[in-house]
């Protein structure tokens, strides 16, 4: 067998071997369980409260915009209450180099399907009691 029959035969079972790859783990994405628990909270259905809306009214926001920039936050499991019954609780925070361009934190409920926020914390003074 020549070198160049060699190396097409080769070429040929890589090919294979990468198909079947990508076959088994072409969906898979190399995410952390923060980013993955940030993913399953924005993609769920959202639940605000008047105390919430209210907020979310002075900080000049809806509810799209809301789900637009929670792709720069995450969970800060040191203040979270994940075992809480009946849902658990998620402290929300900027991402560190997101922190000057959101005065704002939450804590998100997970409720099944539903992500209920309550309240939003602020350093913004808003008069919704």
């Amino acid at each position: 067998m020549k070198f160049l029959q060699r190396l097409k035969f080769y070429g040929i079972g890589f090919g294979f071997g990468l198909l079947i790859v990508y076959a088994m783990f072409g969906t898979r994405s190399c995410v952390s369980p923060n980013e993955q628990k940030m993913q399953e909270l924005v993609f769920q259905d959202f639940a605000l409260s008047d105390k919430a809306k209210c907020k979310l009214k002075c900080l000049i926001k809806n509810e799209m915009l809301l789900k637009i920039e929670l792709r720069h936050f995450e969970v800060n499991y040191d203040l979270s209450n994940i075992h809480k019954e009946p849902f658990g609780d998620y402290y929300i925070q900027p991402k560190e180099e997101f922190k000057n361009k959101y005065n704002y934190q939450l804590i998100i409920q997970d409720c099944d399907t539903v992500s209920r926020i309550n309240d939003i914390s602020t350093t913004q003074k808003c008069n919704c009691d």
